[in-house]
This record gives structure tokens, C-alpha cells and sequence, in this order.
């Protein structure tokens, strides 16, 4: 692989991961108090984006798409991600999300016709490996709902990425995603409000901000520099790779809040970047079509 080629598609994936990492922070900081609600997060977050996105799009003159699927994994995302970390705590939530992306992603792969070689199997178990022994001294009995949400939540994403890959306009349609997601959001809030002796949460002020910023700041400019990569990764690496993000908190946790470096969180850092490198290899790739991409693109 040409390293020289390949750094600033390097560069790029690492700004998305960091960004995923943060916007997590963000929800599970808004969300593990009472200074919002899941139905209330989720909007802001989307409706956030979504302007952020048409402002941008305006600017360029793209105009907005029609609906698709994506938006809908989009919404479902965000809905299931908000309302299941009330009650999971961040280990347990991160483990089973990332779980869920890997797995849906893998099973897109080899439904698009990549062939995952044994390496590459080999690197995603290793990768999952290093997750689990992140979080598994934090992990409790969950609620069974809240395990199915965030598998859901998993699988929306990994569809969502999937997705990605045809993509020739990462603006028009991230913001159509956005756009469509948003006014999915709108109305699962009027349908919470017209629930008699639902939860009632008066947000706070410091919630309000974390959605408003993880919709428009870690959410929607995050998402599209996702998609404007995702026809240049394979879908194993693209997979393995999003492992990363729990481990980037870790170290995040140490740079930022001078929180200590655990030999778990070491040891799990080792064997996700081991995974991560073992996918970068580019054996078993399908068939070349004039949409492969170039020899030297890494995964």
C-alpha cells in the first residue's frame, strides 16, 4: 500500500472516527441525566443537522433529493441510540452497537460480492476482541428491550453506511437523509406529546446545547465526510475500523479529563489497531468493475 497516496484518506477517516467518538460523549452526556429526554435529543440532533445541511446546500445550489432508505436507518438510528442509552451504560451500549454495525456491514460485504479473506475475518475478531476487553469489567445485566434497541440502533447504522457506498453526491444526499430523518423525528415527538401520561422532561439547558452540537457540529458534517469516503474503503475495513471509536473515548478520557491509561485500555487499543491493520489488506477483492477502487486504496 502506498502510504504517501493513501495519508490523507487516512488523515479524513481518522477525523470521522474522532468525530463519532465525541458526538457519542456528547449524547451520553446529555442523556445519562435529566437534562433532556431521548424523543427531545433526537430532534434537536436531527432537525440540527438537517438545517446545517440545507444551509450548506443552498450555498452550493444542490438541491434536495427524493427520499430514500438511508433516511430512515438514519432516524432509526438516532431514535433507538437516544432512547436506549437512558438505561444501558456507556460499555454495555457501546459493545452492542458496535457489534451490531460489524456484523450488518460484514453481511453487506459479502452481499455486494467482497470476499472477506481470513485475515480479514481474523482482524474483525481481533478488533471485537480489543472492545470487549475495554468494557467488560463495566458490563451489567441490561434490560432486554434496551439490548434489542441497540442492536437496532447497530444495525441502522451499518445499514446506513452500506449505503453509502453508491454515493456520487455525499451532500445532496446526506442532507436529504437529514432532512427526511428530521421530519421522522418531528413526528415521533408529536406522537409522544399526544400520549396521555407519557414521561414528561423539562430539558435543560446544558442537554439542549449537547443535542444542538451533536447534531450540527459531530453529527451531520461527520456524516457527510463519512459518506464522501465510503466509496473509497471496503466495507470489511469500513467495519473493523468504527471498533476504534470506544478506544479513542478511552484515550480521549486520558488527554482531555487526565483520566489514567489502564493496561485494559492498552491491551484493547493494541488489538483494535491489530484488527484494523489486518483488514487494510487487500486480498480477496471481488472482480475489478469500473467502480472498484484504485489499487492503491487502502482496505
Amino acid at each position: 500500500m502506498d502510504l504517501k497516496r493513501n495519508l490523507p484518506l487516512a488523515g479524513m477517516t481518522l477525523v470521522v472516527l474522532v468525530g463519532m467518538a465525541a458526538n457519542s460523549l456528547l449524547a451520553r452526556a446529555g442523556l445519562a441525566g435529566p437534562a433532556i429526554g431521548p424523543t427531545l435529543f433526537t430532534l434537536i440532533r436531527l432537525v440540527g443537522g438537517a438545517l446545517v445541511l440545507a444551509v450548506w446546500s443552498a450555498i452550493r445550489r444542490v438541491p434536495l433529493q427524493r427520499p430514500q432508505a438511508n433516511a430512515f436507518w438514519l432516524f432509526l438510528y438516532a431514535a433507538a441510540f437516544s432512547y436506549t442509552y437512558v438505561v444501558l451504560g456507556a460499555a454495555m451500549g457501546a459493545l452492542l452497537l458496535f457489534f451490531a454495525v460489524q456484523l450488518t456491514m460484514f453481511t453487506g460485504a459479502l452481499a455486494g460480492g467482497e470476499r472477506p479473506t481470513a485475515s480479514h475475518i481474523v482482524g474483525g475478531l481481533l478488533a471485537l476482541a480489543g472492545l470487549y476487553i475495554l468494557v467488560a469489567l463495566q458490563l451489567h445485566r441490561p434490560a432486554p428491550w434496551a439490548v434489542v434497541g441497540m442492536l437496532a440502533a447497530g444495525a441502522a447504522w451499518g445499514l446506513y453506511s452500506v449505503g453509502g457506498r453508491g454515493v456520487r453526491d455525499p451532500l445532496a444526499h446526506t442532507t436529504s437523509n437529514f432532512v427526511y430523518a428530521a421530519l421522522l423525528a418531528i413526528g415521533l415527538a408529536a406522537l409522544r406529546l399526544g400520549m396521555r401520561g407519557g414521561p414528561q422532561t423539562t430539558p435543560h439547558l446544558p442537554g439542549v446545547l449537547e443535542a444542538l452540537i451533536s447534531g450540527a457540529m459531530t453529527s451531520a458534517p461527520i456524516y457527510l465526510l463519512w459518506y464522501a469516503l465510503l466509496p473509497k474503503l471496503r466495507t470489511v475495513f469500513a467495519a473493523t475500523v468504527q471498533l476504534s471509536v470506544p478506544v479513542i473515548v478511552g484515550f480521549g478520557g486520558w488527554m482531555l479529563l487526565g483520566e489514567p491509561v489502564t493496561a485494559r485500555l492498552a491491551i484493547a487499543g493494541a488489538l483494535v489497531l491489530m484488527g484494523v491493520g489486518l483488514t487494510m489488506r487487500r486480498t480477496g477483492q471481488k472482480a475489478s468493475r469500473p467502480d472498484t477502487p484504485a489499487p492503491d486504496t487502502p482496505a
